[in-house]
C-alpha cells in the first residue's frame, strides 16, 4: 500500500479532467487523499483523489501544515501556497489577481 502523503503536501493530478492541476493535500480518507486548491476546489469541498492518480511534488511550510490540520487555513492562504511552490500564475482568473489573458494588437 502506498504511503500517503503529509498534509499540506503539493501534488499534481495525473489523471481525470484536471490532469496537470495543482493541489495540496488537505487530508486523508483511507487509500485517498483529500485535495484542495483554494480556487475551483475550495477546503469546504475538496476533492478526493486516489494516490495512484496523484505526483508528489513538494511539502508545504511547516506553518501552514499546522492551520490545515488544526482547521485554520483559508482558501487564499492555500492558493499563494501552490502559487509560491509552482513558481507560476495559479489558474483562477482575473478575481484571483491574474492577468487577462488578451493579446494587444497594434493600431496604425
Amino acid at each position: 500500500m502506498i504511503q500517503p502523503p503529509k498534509l499540506g503536501t503539493l501534488v499534481q493530478s495525473l489523471v481525470g479532467r484536471d490532469n496537470g492541476k495543482h493541489y495540496l493535500v488537505v487530508g486523508t480518507l483511507g487509500s485517498k487523499v483529500l485535495v484542495a486548491n483554494g480556487v475551483n476546489r475550495p477546503l469546504k469541498s475538496p476533492k478526493k483523489k486516489n494516490l495512484r492518480h496523484l505526483k508528489i511534488l513538494a511539502t508545504a511550510q511547516a506553518e501552514l501544515m499546522v492551520r490545515i490540520s488544526s482547521g485554520r487555513a483559508r482558501d487564499e492562504e492555500i492558493a499563494q501556497a501552490i502559487r509560491e511552490m509552482v513558481g507560476r500564475k495559479h489558474a483562477g482568473g482575473e478575481r484571483e489577481g491574474n492577468e487577462p489573458n488578451v493579446k494587444e494588437e497594434g493600431r496604425n
